[in-house]
């Protein structure tokens, strides 16, 4: 079977002509603009509808896209004028067709470079951050082989302490949104190909002191931190440690033109 697979390899190469790499999708139009400085902040937000031809942000600062598009955290991005930060911006974004959740960094790294004319380099810089790995017990994941590639990879889920599920979501994503919560890069060397579901709960670090509705001090949420959590229920270990870590450098970046 092995030999008989690379040997139709062998032949689709030698008879088919050379094919150039995939072009990276882009949006077919991009609005975007500073946001009012007196609309409210208390609706901002970056999302995509479902089917993955619509993208929409309401004050929202270019640091914070550019973070989303390289799946990248705090420490992770250096460099760049102050208004990275300060100026917040209303965009909306459309393709020509459906896209998937795997197009969602591309599409937005083309409309960081095209709006914002960002140029970047990365540098390998050691520092601490958590590294994810298998636990001795074994993966506890579900295996998801599902084509449907647009459910958001982790959703939250009420319940009496913070939960999470995870929807045929790939590692990659689970480091970055556990790095996220964590404000640290998360490095992934679990070496889990494809896509997981699972459910997480956990009380995260430094929730603030629960209150009733008069006002006195509730017990704290009882449950394991996210590293009991993973451990336990994902079977996953997270240890802390210093080491390499992509670092995204600003060379240079301008505010967009008026649409």
């Amino acid at each position: 079977m092995a030999k008989h697979a690379a040997l139709l390899l062998a032949l689709a190469a030698f008879t088919a002509p050379a094919q150039s790499p995939k072009p990276s999708p882009t949006f077919d139009v991009a609005a975007i603009h500073e946001t009012d400085a007196s609309a409210p902040r208390t609706q901002c937000y970056m999302r995509g509808q479902a089917g993955g031809q619509t993208y929409t942000g309401r004050c929202i600062a270019l640091s914070l896209i550019i973070k989303r598009a390289y799946r990248i955290v705090d420490s992770q991005l250096s460099g760049g004028p102050a208004w990275l930060n300060a100026t917040l911006f209303d965009f909306e974004a459309k393709t020509g067709g459906p896209t998937t959740r795997a197009d969602v960094e591309p599409l937005f790294q083309s409309f960081l470079a095209d709006r914002f004319n960002l140029k970047m380099h990365i540098e390998q810089r050691t520092m601490q951050a958590l590294v994810l790995t298998v636990d001795g017990a074994g993966n506890k994941m579900t295996p998801n082989i599902t084509d449907y590639e647009w459910e958001i990879p982790v959703q939250g889920v009420p319940g009496s302490i913070p939960k999470l599920k995870g929807i045929r979501c790939p590692m990659s994503y689970l480091s970055w949104y556990i790095g996220q919560m964590q404000n640290r890069p998360v490095v992934d060397r679990t070496g889990l190909k494809g896509f997981w579901d699972f459910t997480l709960e956990f009380v995260p670090d430094g929730m603030p002191e629960r209150k009733g509705p008069d006002g006195a001090a509730l017990p704290p949420l009882d449950g394991p931190d996210i590293y009991t959590a993973l451990r336990e229920q994902l079977g996953l270990k997270m240890q802390a440690q210093k080491t390499s870590v992509d670092v995204y450098i600003v060379d240079h970046v301008e505010k967009p033109a008026a649409n």
